[in-house]
């Protein structure tokens, strides 16, 4: 027999057809097809979990804020409160960089930021304190002087507004922060008689929200930085919640009730959600139709979060518990 002819029958035996080719090609693209959604949706839940780590420890972050200054929480009326009056504010990695800055006084020496103010905001946007899933760059400088950092994040988070204010008492050098909160959407909400921006003022703390995702300023279709070095009033650091659906702020929603594009962009990233820490520490996420579940279903209760307790909304229609 011919040795020659036995090899060529035998490599012909081993090889695959192109049927054979095109069944194998089409078995892995079927596959492919199935498991690419299975490891977006498992890569999108494993960045939520890293985020819901990040609002824990800015929960234990404000607890042990609050532990050391007799139940104040950091902000405009307390850390923030004479920040333009200070020489040496910028040589600290806990003092505030803007009058609403919370991060750097109660995550500053745990998170061992830079002293520096504006690489300390570099580092909190751009390392510590940053969602994997938020993928939004700031377009340009809101006020302040000097350009825009290069490629610097849009802030992951805020501290929730609505808890800051005195009941129109001035807080800050100057500069008066009314009871009467206003929304070009949903009217007005007025802190309680005598509430004052304390841990032990806010109401029942595993039902009211320290700090959430999304962040100032959205306008104009830009993302905003305000670079306005020891602003005391304003900043990059709070913002309302979904539930006043803020002009400047990263939650809008469409005529139906779910949110806009942007919304799902800037503050509703996981899956139409957002992360929230309530004031004893745990996290959550909140779906965007619990934020805010329409114009046609809205009550009373979908302040209660964003407020504390005894906060009356819309001059006297209801009392938040």
């Amino acid at each position: 027999m011919n040795m020659t002819h036995m090899k060529t029958r035998e490599t012909r035996r081993d090889a695959f057809t192109l049927i054979e080719l095109l069944v194998v090609i089409s078995i892995i693209a079927l596959l492919v097809g199935i498991l690419l959604p299975a490891l977006g949706a498992a890569r999108k839940s494993a960045q939520s979990a890293v985020c819901l780590g990040h609002q824990r420890s800015i929960g234990q972050g404000m607890a042990v804020y609050a532990s050391e200054n007799r139940d104040w929480l950091a902000g405009p009326a307390t850390s923030g409160r004479f920040i333009s009056g200070i020489p040496d504010i910028r040589e600290s990695s806990t003092a505030p960089t803007q009058n609403m800055d919370w991060v750097s006084p109660t995550l500053g020496d745990s998170l061992g930021l830079p002293n520096d103010p504006a690489d300390r905001i570099k580092a909190i946007l751009s390392d510590e304190l940053k969602c994997a899933s938020n993928d939004e760059i700031y377009d340009k400088v809101f006020v302040g002087f000097g350009a825009l950092p290069n490629d610097l994040p849009y802030a992951s988070y805020s501290a929730v507004l609505g808890f800051q204010f005195h009941n129109s008492s001035q807080v800050g050098t100057g500069e008066q922060f009314a009871g009467n909160l206003t929304s070009q959407a949903r009217g007005t909400v007025d802190s309680p008689r005598g509430y004052a921006p304390r841990l032990d003022r806010v109401g029942p703390p595993s039902s009211k929200i320290w700090a959430s995702e999304g962040n100032r300023y959205w306008e104009n279709d830009e993302l905003s930085y305000n670079g306005l070095p020891r602003q005391i009033q304003g900043g990059n650091f709070m913002e309302y919640g979904p539930a006043m659906e803020w002009r400047a702020g990263p939650f809008a929603y469409n005529s139906d009730g779910s949110p806009t594009d942007d919304s799902i962009r800037l503050g509703f990233r996981h899956n139409e959600g957002l992360n929230v820490v309530y004031f004893d520490g745990h996290g959550e996420s909140m779906k965007a139709s619990e934020a805010f579940p329409g114009s046609a279903n809205f009550t009373l209760e979908t302040y209660q979060p964003w407020f504390p307790t005894g906060s009356i909304v819309g001059g006297g229609v209801g009392v938040l518990r």
